[in-house]
Order: C-alpha cells, then structure tokens, then sequence
C-alpha cells in the first residue's frame, strides 16, 4: 500500500490519545485492506489495537478537570441505576455503589484518628479557598490497623460526611488468576470512578499492593502493583481514594507515598471503649455502670467486638426469663455464649472481679458495684476489704 508507513504512524499517535472513536475506523481501515488483499498491512493495523487495547487495560481515562483541584464541573452523577463495570471472566461486578447516608455514624476515634479525619474534611470544605492560593486539597487516605476497629465504618463516614457516594471494592475480589485480568479489573474500576463525582474505598487492599520484591510473589503481582501505582497517579486529579487495610506491613513502600493522610486504628483505649457500650446499651437502667464495666473487662477487644457483646448483653437482659439476674451474671453468661476471647476477667470470682472494677479506670463506687452484683453495700464494702479481697 503506498505511503502506509505513514497511515501506520498516525494511527500509532492517534490511539495513543483519544482511542475510542479512532480505533473503531482503523478497524474498518484493516478490514478494507484485508478485502482489498493487503493481508500485510491488515495484520500490523490489528496489531497496533492489540497493543492500544492492553494497555488501556491498565491504564485510567485520560481526563482533564476544568480547573486544577476541582474536577467537580467535568464529573457525572453516579446514582443506584449506574451500571457498574464487571469481570470479563465471571461477570461478576468489580465494586459496589453506596449512596451517603446521614445515619452512617462516625466510629469512636483516637484523637490522633480524629485530628487526621477533622483535617481532610476542613480542606475538602474550604476546597475554593485552597483554590485561590495555588493549593490542592488532599485526595487520598490510607486507613490501618487490625480487623474490627472500624476502618471501612471510618471510610464510608467520610464519604456520606462529604455527600457524595462511595463506590466500595474488595480488591481480593479483582484478583484474576488469568495473565492480566487483575491489571484490567483495576483499570475498569478506576476509569469507571474518574469519571463520577464519588470516593472509591479500596477495601482489602494489601491484596493487590504487596511489596514488589516479595520473594513469594510472582511476575504477576508486581506487574498488577505496577498498574495500582499508576492509577492511584491518575486518580488523585478527579476524587478522593480511601484504602483499607488490615496487613499495613505487606504493602510496597511505593504505595505509602501515594497517601497523604495516613490513619491507623488500633484498639479503643479505656474511654472509646466505654463510648462505644455506652452507645449500644443507652436503654439499659443501669448503662453507664455496665459500660465501665465492659470497658474494664473488655480491654483487649476491639470497638467490633465491645459493641456485639453490649448488643448481645442489652437484648439478652430484654429476653431473660429471670429478673432477679444480677447484670454480672448475665454478662457472664453473655459472654460465654459469644465466644468472646479475652474475657479472662469476667470468669474471676465475684470479690475479686468487684475489686478490680473499683480499680482504675473504672473506679466503680460501690453503689454502683451493688447493682452490677445485685447485693448490698454491707457485702460490696467487706468484698473490697484488703484481708477479704486477698482470699
């Protein structure tokens, strides 16, 4: 075909900027010429779509907000009807949409979790203000820490707070075991969110961000970090991207840079720890004492596990058949049936479970103590006695 060298260079420039719509005529090009019996020039068009279509795979949309830092006026709305993009393999969807709610309650924070989420949403509401002096607002958050201390909770409050809806994915669920499908999967989800105004929560996300030199990891994975790497680059021009994570030391140290703000949640101190029964037992008579109580016992669980034991506690006390029940016996009991680890404490005798709750942090009075144990203050005063208490 004469001067093809140059319909092929333009078709290798044009695809590597707008590829939609030119790739559609470069197919009807290849199909003109392999009618036409230039099965040559056929071939190496088709190649070049090969190519394009790889990696487009991996890679985010090319877009272009109108103004720096404020992608908003270029972003569609993305609403329950939007169709999600799914695995081409399964055809199971890569994420799911939830649209913010102003029940979606805020988890108790530490004050250094707290300052880092004031701090977020202070840039995002004064996001024109940062505009006029040349700033950009932040537009990533790594959360941390071990399982049950509200991570996701955290995530999916942040977008409700920001009203704009989150789109969720379990990034254990992209992972393909086809050569390039997890590549292609993140470049689906992540095309699919730079083009909607919403916050992407990457849940699971050490599944697909592990460190590259990892002896134990295949070619595979670090081709798929790779990918991550570059569409977090992209991402950061259109929306905020939460990421969750429970495993912070498997990740690539690549990836810490691209977070900045960086949150971990660890287990509640004594004063979340109460916050959090308190807020799950306010119907109980007795709420404040049995939330000091949990909270002194329940020092090694996490805000997950504090709230099902005063959920389990509270519905329990509704139900029981006994009303003479002291509230101690049925957070035994409670416990027990949950199968709550490290409640060693709960399992202590009566006189010594009453001293270490009139113990700090507690401090339980003894009022307070003769309710939890349904005796008088005579007995609670001699259970607290150093000759009976070393019994």
């Amino acid at each position: 075909m004469e001067n093809f060298d140059v319909i092929q260079a333009l078709v290798r420039t044009a695809l590597g900027t707008s590829p939609e719509a030119v790739a559609q005529q470069v197919e009807r090009l290849a199909e003109r010429l392999a009618e036409g019996g230039d099965i040559s020039s056929a071939r190496k068009l088709k190649a070049l779509l090969t190519r394009s279509k790889s990696r487009q795979a991996v890679e985010p949309l090319n877009l272009q907000p109108s103004i720096a830092g404020s992608p908003q006026t270029t972003l569609q709305k993305l609403g329950p009807q939007t169709a999600i993009p799914v695995d081409r393999e399964s055809g199971a969807p890569l994420g799911e949409v939830l649209l913010p709610s102003n029940s979606r309650a805020l988890p108790v924070l530490p004050p250094q979790a707290q300052a880092a989420y004031d701090s977020l949403l202070s840039e995002w509401k004064h996001e024109r203000e940062l505009a006029r002096h040349g700033l950009t607002i932040s537009r990533s958050l790594l959360i941390f820490g071990p399982p049950g201390t509200g991570k996701t909770t955290l995530a999916l409050a942040v977008a409700a707070h920001l009203g704009k809806p989150a789109v969720i994915a379990r990034l254990d669920g992209l992972i393909s075991s086809l050569l390039g499908s997890t590549a292609r999967n993140l470049g689906l989800l992540f095309d699919f969110c730079n083009r909607f105004d919403c916050v992407l929560v990457l849940d699971e996300f050490d599944a697909v961000a592990k460190i590259r030199d990892d002896s134990n990891e295949v070619g595979e994975i670090k081709r798929v970090v790779n990918a991550l790497l570059q569409n977090l680059d992209k991402r950061a021009h259109f929306g905020l991207t939460i990421a969750v994570t429970n495993h912070e030391k498997l990740l690539d140290s690549a990836i810490w840079r691209r977070f900045e703000h960086q949150v971990r949640l660890g287990l509640p101190a004594f004063e979340g720890r109460t916050q959090i029964a308190y807020q799950n037992l306010q119907q109980h008579e007795n709420a404040e004492t049995l939330a000091k109580a949990i909270a002194q016992i329940g020092d090694s669980l996490s805000g997950s596990d504090i709230r099902a034991l005063s959920s389990s506690f509270l519905k329990a006390s509704v139900l029981t058949q006994d009303p003479d029940m002291a509230p101690v016996s049925l957070l035994r009991k409670v416990a027990l049936a949950t199968g709550m680890h490290g409640l060693s404490q709960i399992r202590q005798n009566d006189v010594a479970l009453a001293g270490e709750l009139n113990s700090p942090p507690a401090s339980l009075t003894q009022s307070e103590l003769a309710n939890f144990f349904k005796k008088d203050r005579k007995t609670i005063s001699r259970w607290l006695t150093p000759a009976e208490a070393g019994k």
